[in-house]
């Protein structure tokens, strides 16, 4: 196993408006220490992009005991647990300058042939450089609670614009999370916070599209989906705890 870690400062621009680590950029982190740990392996973007390939992720369960505000120093700590050859399991920890652990991302990826956009083998000497552990099967994520048809649903549609698109061609991960989170309205934003997300994609969207964010909100719960027609691209469920303005 090939333990790998990075140190990031909250900057102003990451955060959102009450002074801690925007959402979207928990996954925008855990992202990037990936990233830079294939970079330090020899196995970049570079190199799996040369052969027509590109990583993406499929599934993400993230727990929050805390954000991280303004300033503060966080460290990074990943690796690739456990892989077959279609998958890969990798969790991420944040922990603070007291080595206090405050968010957790588990995620489960795989690699997809850019041109086909079907899933990949993962080539084996790409695997060997992470050390992780090969079994049959990937332990599976628990799926997120379903829309239902009779559920009071608020949704809003959004236009998929060329910012959105990232390497793979497709729409970037912490995109669907930005629509998932717009979609709540402010006064339940702004009196509740998330502990923790389970945000599985199901069908990739591109350049032009008009999707549609759909949102069931309880008192502590609520359930997203992402719509592109009538095709699912994306499903979610969070969890939240009330706060004090």
């Amino acid at each position: 196993m090939n333990s790998f870690e990075i140190k990031r400062r909250v900057e102003y621009y990451e955060a959102d408006v009450t002074g801690k680590l925007a959402l979207p950029m928990i996954l925008n982190w855990a992202v990037l220490a990936s990233k830079l740990q294939s970079d330090a392996l020899g196995v970049g973007q570079s190199t799996h992009l040369a052969r027509g390939l590109g990583w993406i992720i499929l599934q993400y369960e993230v727990h929050i005991t805390r954000r991280p505000a303004v300033n503060e120093e966080i460290t990074i700590q990943t690796y690739a647990a456990k892989y077959n050859p279609f998958f890969v399991r990798r969790p991420f920890a944040f922990f603070d300058a007291q080595g206090e652990e405050i968010i957790r991302v588990d995620s489960i990826w795989t690699m997809i042939d850019i041109n086909n956009r079907r899933m990949a083998r993962l080539p084996q000497d790409i695997v060997d450089k992470y050390q992780a552990e090969r079994v049959k099967q990937i332990p599976r994520m628990p799926n997120p609670i379903k829309i239902l048809p009779n559920d009071d649903m608020i949704s809003k549609d959004y236009h998929v614009r060329y910012l959105d698109i990232d390497a793979n061609q497709h729409v970037n991960n912490s995109k669907y999370f930005e629509w998932m989170q717009d979609v709540v309205p402010t006064e339940f934003l702004e009196t509740h916070e998330i502990t923790s997300i389970n945000l599985k994609y199901e069908n990739e969207i591109h350049l032009g599209h008009t999707i549609q964010s759909q949102v069931v909100l309880g008192n502590q719960s609520s359930k997203h989906r992402i719509m592109l027609g009538d095709v699912v691209s994306a499903e979610a469920e969070f969890n939240w705890r009330n706060v004090t303005l």
